[in-house]
C-alpha cells in the first residue's frame, strides 16, 4: 500500500499542476484524448474521484451514473473540486477492505485495481490535458514505472474492451515515451 500512496501521491500533484493551468479559456479546446475537450477530460477524472469513491463503498456502476453529467470544471474552482474529490476516494480507500470486488463499469474488480486504476488515469490524463493546454508533460520516473509495471495488465483489459487505443511506436525510448505509446499515445 506504501507504493500506491507514494505513486498517488505522485499522480495527483501532476495532474493538479496541469489543472491549475488550465483557465476557462482552454476548456472548450480539443485535448490529447481523441473526442474529449478539456472540460470534458477534467470533468471526467474529477468525477472519477467521486465514482471510485462510491464504488469502494459499495455503490453499483449504475449508480455512478448520476455523477457523469456534473459540470466540475465550471463550478468555481476546478482544482479545490479536484481534491475534494481525490480526498473523498482517498477516505473510501483507508475504510475499504480491498479485497472485495466492486462494480466498475467495464467490469467487476477488485478494489485494490481501482487504486492502480486511479494512478493510470491521472497520470496519463494529465499528459491529455497539457497536450490540450499546450504544457510539458513530466512525470516521475517512478511513477511512469508503476504505470507501465502495475496498470499494464489494466491497460491490456481496458483495450480489450475498446476503452484504449492500440499501442503506437514510441517517440523515444524514454521510459515516459514507451509509457505514452504503450497506452496508445503520442
Amino acid at each position: 500500500m506504501i507504493a500506491w500512496t507514494r505513486r498517488l501521491d505522485d499522480a495527483a500533484r501532476l495532474w493538479a499542476e496541469q489543472l491549475a493551468k488550465a483557465g476557462p479559456e482552454t476548456l472548450g479546446g480539443a485535448s490529447g484524448c481523441a473526442g474529449w475537450t478539456n472540460r470534458d477530460l477534467i470533468n471526467h477524472l474529477i468525477g472519477g474521484g467521486y465514482r471510485y469513491a462510491m464504488l469502494l463503498d459499495g455503490a453499483s456502476a449504475a449508480d455512478t451514473l448520476k455523477t457523469r453529467d456534473v459540470d466540475y470544471a465550471g463550478a468555481g474552482d476546478p482544482t479545490a473540486e479536484f481534491w475534494r474529490s481525490e480526498n473523498a476516494f482517498r477516505a473510501a480507500v483507508d475504510s475499504a477492505d480491498l479485497d472485495v470486488e466492486v462494480d466498475h463499469r467495464a467490469g467487476r474488480r477488485p478494489g485494490r485495481q481501482l487504486v492502480v486504476m486511479r494512478v493510470m488515469e491521472l497520470a496519463l490524463h494529465s499528459h491529455d490535458l497539457c497536450v490540450g493546454i499546450g504544457a510539458e508533460w513530466t512525470p516521475s520516473d517512478g511513477l511512469v514505472d508503476f504505470v507501465l509495471t502495475d496498470a499494464g495488465p489494466v491497460i491490456e483489459e481496458l483495450r480489450a474492451a475498446g476503452l484504449f487505443e492500440a499501442p503506437i511506436e514510441p517517440a523515444s525510448e524514454s521510459a515516459a515515451d514507451r509509457l505514452l505509446a504503450f497506452a496508445g499515445r503520442s
